[in-house]
């Protein structure tokens, strides 16, 4: 009878395993896309900083 009980649990617990790996295969799509919007976010303030210090250089060099 315990052998019936573990089996009925082990489907249980193979259910659950299955949402966990969805929600964090998920999870994995949703860092990758914030990965990407902040990777795109430093490069444009680095190239404003680049604009702004070439801006001031050239009122320096007037």
């Amino acid at each position: 009878m315990e052998q019936q009980e573990i089996c009925r649990y082990e489907r249980v617990y193979e259910v659950q395993f299955r949402h966990v790996e969805s929600g964090l295969a998920e999870l994995k799509s949703r860092v990758c896309r914030l990965e990407t919007a902040l990777a795109r976010g430093v490069l444009l303030l680095v190239a404003n900083l680049a604009c702004a210090v070439v801006m001031l250089l050239e009122q320096l060099l007037r």
